[in-house]
């Protein structure tokens, strides 16, 4: 297979997940948003005030005393990084606390519910200050910002200050000793008045250029919300929905049992109608006008179709598990096949849990093991099932009646012991005699899983059907099937889709008031 054809199927598949998933995709993708929207609104409003402040490099000193700056090579991007880290200390946070008189906060939550940020082009340092308040958060970013530029300020001129507390204190000792008229003196005194000097005209290397006016609502942002929201959403409900998938055993569709059981799709048949007594009722006599029997009409079909290079006599309808709907559907291609003419013997050999009798609405007599045990014989244990549309149920057949007719051989009497009694030499000899009294012999036999009756009867028939129901099957189920099919003597016909109803584009109907009217209803695959 090819790369490209590869991921045709894979898309294939994802969109096919999407498809059967979308409802809960859907309803993901609202409630997030929905939730995010509903939160937004219950949150209490947070509001945020900036202030920036300009950064300048200069240095007097230096420029007096001609000595160069010792950090004039250090990078702008340099410098303003370092000068945000100086923005964070806590003395900082304390003045704006003072300034404020906010004394219920402390400089840490201070530092916590603000921030400094940088300007990549320019030396502007950008103080932003959160609140709930939009006073105090206007407030609190330009104080932070005088703040700062005091601090800056003090850490500029300390030095200086420094040094003439200490050329000051010189000053008093000489002049206390009475030595005041030596040149260390008046070196000590040019000395104060320069740094008196340079004290005066140092300006602050910072300046706040822009003080916060008022402060911007920063959340909760109900829009914004709703849109991250809807997104959230839609990776959540898809990614649920693959989840899902991955966890889910089920065997979706019928081109997966195609592949997994190595045979064709026979045909769909929906579920069974139910009599008054909540039995299952048989389409091709109660509804033989409706699209559920034409769906075993199509059945008959393709089963004759893929016998016309093979001569079979007998056909066992079987399926993985029990209650897929083998039984009934075995029950309506008899009738069907009937009604086309052929003479036929239907045979329930599921010896733990017979359904012909309760289907065809007989008395438990004479049957399978009575015959074998040679209790009773072959025709005695026959019981002629009317094939007329109407006339569900034992009695005679109609002379309007097609040519056709099915009998039908119940379990009778129970054995002990099914699994020996289905490996009976007697057992393949019944049935012999049964496809030379018959046109097609039909056998209902136990499912395929858990007991070894079918692959047993396998061996005694010509062919089988297997009748498969989507919400019945699991992944590990069908592989176990296809494993003891592989293994079947019987040449293997096909499956049968039980319970799949009748699907869009799978057929269409002559409905009785039309022009057509009359007509059986045709059904196309």
């Amino acid at each position: 297979m090819s790369d490209s054809t590869e991921q045709g199927v894979a898309l294939r598949h994802y969109l096919d997940v999407v498809r059967r998933r979308k409802w809960l995709v859907l309803l993901v993708a609202i409630i997030v948003p929905l939730a995010a929207v509903v939160v937004s609104f219950l949150q209490t409003p947070v509001y945020e005030g900036s202030a920036k402040v300009l950064l300048q490099r200069q240095n007097l000193a230096s420029r007096l005393t001609g000595i160069p700056e010792p950090n004039a090579s250090v990078e702008e991007e340099t410098v303003v990084n370092t000068q945000a880290q100086v923005a964070r200390v806590p003395a900082i946070a304390r003045g704006v606390l003072r300034q404020l008189g906010l004394r219920g906060t402390s400089p840490q939550e201070f530092l916590q519910s603000s921030s400094v940020s940088t300007s990549p082009d320019a030396e502007i340092l950008t103080f932003n200050v959160r609140d709930e308040r939009r006073r105090i958060a206007a407030r609190a970013a330009t104080a932070y910002a005088q703040q700062y530029s005091r601090y800056r300020r003090e850490q500029d001129t300390a030095s200086i200050v420094s040094a003439r507390r200490v050329i000051e204190r010189r000053v008093a000792e000489i002049e206390e000793s009475g030595e005041d008229s030596g040149r260390l003196y008046d070196s000590l005194l040019n000395r104060e008045q320069q740094l008196q000097t340079i004290a005066t005209l140092q300006t602050s290397n910072t300046k706040v250029i822009e003080a916060a006016g008022t402060a911007d609502q920063v959340s909760p942002q109900p829009v914004r919300n709703g849109v991250l929201g809807v997104l959230v959403g839609a990776v959540m409900g898809l990614g649920l929905a693959f989840l899902l998938e991955a966890l889910d055993t089920r065997v979706r569709t019928a081109r997966e049992l195609e592949t997994k059981l190595h045979m064709p799709l026979l045909a769909r048949v929906p579920p069974p109608p139910k009599r008054g007594d909540g039995e299952d009722a048989l389409a091709m006599l109660a509804e033989a006008e409706g699209p559920q029997a034409e769906a075993f009409r199509m059945l008959r079909t393709n089963v004759e179709f893929t016998l016309l290079d093979r001569d079979a006599a007998s056909i066992m309808v079987t399926s993985g598990l029990e209650e897929e709907g083998k039984s009934t559907t075995v029950a309506n291609l008899a009738v069907a096949f009937a009604q086309a003419g052929k003479r036929v013997v239907l045979v329930d050999l599921d010896l733990r849990r017979p359904r012909l009798e309760r289907i065809f609405g007989l008395e438990r007599g004479s049957g399978v093991a009575q015959v074998v045990l040679g209790q009773a014989e072959i025709a005695d244990a026959l019981t002629r099932i009317s094939i007329q549309p109407g006339g569900e149920g034992s009695g005679l057949q109609s002379r309007e009646a097609a040519e056709g007719s099915l009998e039908v051989l119940t379990c009778g009497s129970l054995p002990p012991s099914p699994g020996e009694f289905v490996a009976s030499h007697r057992l393949p000899e019944m049935l012999k005699e049964l496809c030379d009294r018959s046109d097609l012999v039909l056998v209902d036999s136990p499912p395929l899983l858990h007991v070894g009756d079918a692959m047993t009867l396998s061996a005694d028939v010509d062919a089988l059907v297997v009748v498969a129901n989507l919400k019945k099957l699991r992944h590990a189920s069908v592989d176990e099937a296809a494993r003891l099919l592989k293994a079947a003597r019987a040449h293997k016909l096909g499956f049968v889709l039980a319970g799949a109803g009748q699907q869009k584009g799978y057929g269409y109907e002559y409905r009785p008031d039309e022009r057509h009217s009359g007509r059986e209803h045709e059904l196309v695959a």
